[in-house]
């Protein structure tokens, strides 16, 4: 009899077997056994499928092979979820292959050279789809700690920030402190300090897969908003930031981050232009998307530049100053609208940051 008949026929005793094998050695007496053998009867039959495929004996579709078992991957999501080890898994396979082998041996079966190899090539697919899923997940997850971790640190770190700016801000009008290069590096720092844990936070927070909280808004509200916080800087520079709005039907988004995006991108076109220069922000919303973009005239990139853009601590420019951080969180704000971001190099002139995201409220 061939090896998938006499699985067909033993299947209840191996998944029952199994159990006994794994049941206190790799996983906890106290499981409930409907978790503990949740996905093993259906990658039993995707086995019994593959060696009826191998014999080229028809399968019903809902036991037809898969390259890439989903049951297998939902196993090693599943034991992540549970507690188990990354081992413990690999050798839940390991003593299904042995249960199998031993069930057909005692039933009179004899398996051929043939059988064993496509069971063991299953056994060792199923391994690596559960291990694949197994290591994305847990790695997902270090990610996320991590990104709560760091917006623990940064929002603790912005309170004593704040008071000290607000101190030292305070002390300034009152002229209590003297013009010094000393005065001046010490509010540098304060505000170096107070942007970095602002961009932490925003970074966490888009990292972290939090749920998008779309309000109804428009370009030109937007706009105005971001343009009064790099007009400052602007100002000091002597460069002009010029609007452009094409149409402006209402959109919906998360302001929050869509202005954070558009922040980052402004007050960088700020940064790196020439003095006298003008930065344009123009937007435009047509076919339920938005497109917006924000040209410079920094003179263009440096070569290589383009290709590292959108990299955290990468800098555009290496005469200037920051973490390098504005267009990293400005492609993460876009990402989680599921838009994207990219740049035109205008080598000689400038840059064009082009940011596009869905706008209607069909894409909500």
């Amino acid at each position: 009899m061939a090896l998938h008949h006499v699985l067909a026929a033993k299947h209840e005793e191996i998944v029952q077997r199994w159990k006994l094998e794994v049941r206190g050695t790799l996983a906890p007496e106290a499981m409930p056994t409907l978790e503990l053998v949740d996905h093993i009867p259906a990658f039993l039959d995707e086995i019994i499928a593959v060696l009826a495929a191998d014999r080229d004996e028809p399968q019903p579709s809902s036991q037809a092979p898969d390259a890439e078992s989903s049951t297998a991957a939902g196993h090693g999501a599943q034991r992540l979820r549970l507690g188990f080890s990354l081992d413990s898994v690999v050798r839940e396979y390991g003593a299904l292959r042995k249960v199998i082998v031993d069930t057909a041996t005692e039933a009179g079966a004899r398996i051929v050279l043939r059988e064993y190899d496509v069971l063991f090539d299953a056994i060792i697919d199923g391994i690596a789809n559960a291990v694949s899923e197994y290591s994305h997940r847990r790695d997902a997850e270090l990610v996320r700690q991590a990104n709560e971790h760091f917006a623990f640190i940064a929002h603790e770190l912005r309170g004593p920030i704040s008071s000290a700016t607000m101190a030292f801000e305070l002390l300034k009008r009152k002229t209590e402190l003297p013009a010094s290069r000393s005065v001046g590096a010490i509010e540098r720092g304060l505000h170096r300090a107070t942007a970095l844990i602002d961009q932490t936070l925003q970074t966490a927070r888009v990292a972290s897969g939090v749920e998008l909280h779309r309000q109804e808004t428009t370009l030109k509200e937007l706009f105005d908003d971001v343009e009064i916080g790099a007009a400052s800087e602007a100002e000091s520079k002597g460069v002009q930031i010029r609007i452009l709005v094409e149409s402006d039907e209402p959109m919906l988004v998360d302001p929050r981050l869509v202005r954070s995006a558009l922040g980052n991108l402004l007050r960088n076109g700020v940064k790196y232009s020439h003095p006298g220069g003008v930065v344009e922000l123009r937007g435009n919303i047509a076919n339920g998307r938005a497109v917006i973009e924000v040209e410079d005239c920094c003179g263009g990139l440096e070569p290589g530049k383009v290709e590292q853009a959108f990299a955290p601590f990468v800098r555009l420019e290496s005469r200037e100053s920051g973490f390098g951080l504005g267009l990293a969180i400005a492609k993460q704000a876009v990402d989680a609208h599921a838009g994207n971001i990219r740049v035109q190099n205008l080598p000689g002139k400038g840059c064009i940051f082009v940011l596009e995201l869905p706008a209607g409220f069909e894409s909500a």
